[in-house]
């Protein structure tokens, strides 16, 4: 088993059709896997074994795939570290997972630590200054035939590290198998009805699991082509949506909040077929607007790295707003409490993952994977609960439940009713200190523009639709959010605030 097999298998049976597509570049699935078999070879001749850890170290661009699977060919363990990422950040990462090389390029090579600084040797290559791995993406350049023997790997056999995004501490690199990623790329494939006619629009980071697994891998697995972009800038992927004919939206929720708030471009998307969100939650308000506009569903999942991605997904054919659908293929939820016994239907309580797509573990964190991992099952840190049909709804991270007075309130509820306000573009609410109730509930709101309403417009608003206890205290109005290169939103930033 191995996973660059799908991209094998891709120049097998349509050699000649576009894997990727960047920028004024198209790449066939032939040439995808001659660069994987020229980086597997070369990888081989330097002296990389299997299970050596060799990290990505850079922005989105064809060469990050074709190191990836090549790494992946020749039984190698991919450590994918966010091209974000400074140099006291990176060298936790490269002791952490004890790697052996580190590929990366001239504008993120001042970022690597000193070399006094790194516990072990690192073989650092950069690919501008390297002939091999310059030349791959060159149309001219040609590949040996010569056959290169894939490596045979177990199925549980570490394939990839993803490293968490540390928001709550320090991060850690969950260890994902061959099988879990082929597991997830064939279920997501399934439930999304993914074909090889499809063409998904990929802007988020390659380090990040959504756009490895869920974009990625899964479009491989279905021999459909990847529209790749170094990131997201809002002209340059509405013109890729039309001029590149995309079918498959995949978006975090403020790109969605954009995309509807810009009338202009709404035309230009109208070869989007299929669009989803994900990395956090998806306001219920937004989804409906969406659907008035497009007449689409945003189809979502529930998913974490340690999950290799999919978890539940909300359907194609009965889809719910507000949900995140039901497990997907043989993957398990249980509602639990504190003490992990399994909860009734209906009642909150953390949600457990058990199934095929589950990590291995933490990479040298044996504690941390125990304490993950209690019972057999992957303890997620979420609150949730399940409805009549089975159906999974998100009420918040259990770090976020704000206490005040002596009250839980969850900030996705309080979210969800701001949503609904017609002057809110995007919010956000957390908990932040405060001497009368322990924890002030608090809105950080971004208006839309040309939208007017003030404090006391918005508090009043949310009481008429909530409890008293669960309305801000505060409302402090913003520019702009704190995220993550993923786009997810930085609450711990927030909390930092006191009044």
């Amino acid at each position: 088993m191995n996973l660059s097999s799908s991209i094998l298998q891709g120049a097998h049976y349509f050699p000649d059709k576009a894997a990727i597509v960047f920028e004024n570049t198209t790449i066939s699935y032939k040439r995808l896997n001659d660069a994987v078999n020229c980086v597997a070879s070369y990888l081989r001749e330097r002296g990389i074994k299997p299970k050596d850890r060799i990290a990505l170290y850079f922005e989105n661009r064809p060469e990050w795939i074709m190191l990836y699977y090549g790494i992946i060919r020749c039984g190698a363990v991919a450590v994918c570290i966010s091209s974000a990422n400074k140099s006291s950040e990176l060298m936790y990462l490269i002791n952490d997972a004890q790697l052996v090389c580190l590929v990366t390029t001239e504008n993120r090579f001042d970022n690597l630590p000193e070399d006094a600084e790194i516990a072990h040797d690192l073989d650092i290559l950069v690919i501008e200054k390297d002939a091999i791995l310059m030349n791959l993406c060159l149309a001219d350049r040609p590949f040996s035939e010569a056959h290169v023997q894939m490596a045979e790997c177990e199925a549980n056999d570490t394939c990839i590290i993803l490293y968490t995004g540390g928001t709550t501490g320090i991060p850690k690199g969950a260890m994902l198998t061959h099988k879990n990623i082929l597991y997830t790329a064939l279920n997501i494939c399934y439930h999304e009805r993914m074909s090889l006619e499809d063409r998904s629009l990929c802007f988020l980071p390659l380090s990040h699991v959504f756009a490895n697994i869920h974009i990625t891998n899964a479009i491989f697995y279905a021999f459909g082509t990847l529209l790749l972009h170094k990131g997201f800038d809002m002209d340059e992927i509405v013109s890729s949506i039309e001029t590149n004919h995309a079918t498959r939206l995949y978006a975090v929720p403020t790109v969605y909040i954009r995309l509807l708030n810009t009338p202009a471009c709404h035309s230009r998307l109208r070869s989007v077929g299929y669009s989803f969100s994900a990395a956090t939650s998806m306001p219920a308000e937004i989804v409906r607007q969406w659907k008035e506009t497009f007449g689409l569903n945003i189809h979502e999942a529930y998913g974490m790295t340690e999950s290799a991605s999919l978890v539940t997904f909300n359907h194609r054919y009965r889809h719910k707003i507000g949900s995140v659908g039901t497990p997907a293929g043989i993957v398990e939820i249980c509602i639990a409490d504190n003490n992990g016994s399994p909860l009734p239907q209906g009642k909150e309580g953390e949600i457990l993952i058990r199934g095929p797509n589950v990590m291995k573990g933490y990479y040298n964190h044996p504690k941390e994977t125990a304490e993950a991992m209690k019972g057999g099952w992957l303890h997620s840190g979420d609150v949730g609960r399940i409805d009549a049909e089975g159906y999974l709804y998100i009420v918040d991270r259990i770090k976020d439940m704000i206490i005040s007075g002596g009250l839980n309130v969850y900030p996705t509820e309080v979210e969800n009713v701001l949503y609904r306000h017609d002057a809110v573009e995007e919010c956000a609410v957390a908990g932040l200190s405060n001497a009368e109730f322990g924890e002030a509930v608090t809105a950080f709101v971004r208006l839309k523009p040309g939208s007017k309403a003030t404090e006391s417009n918005l508090i009043n608003f949310c009481k008429t639709e909530i409890a008293g206890y669960k309305a801000p205290k505060k409302i402090v109005f913003v520019n702009d959010f704190p995220r993550t290169p993923q786009g997810k939103l930085l609450k711990r930033k927030l909390r930092k605030i006191s009044f």
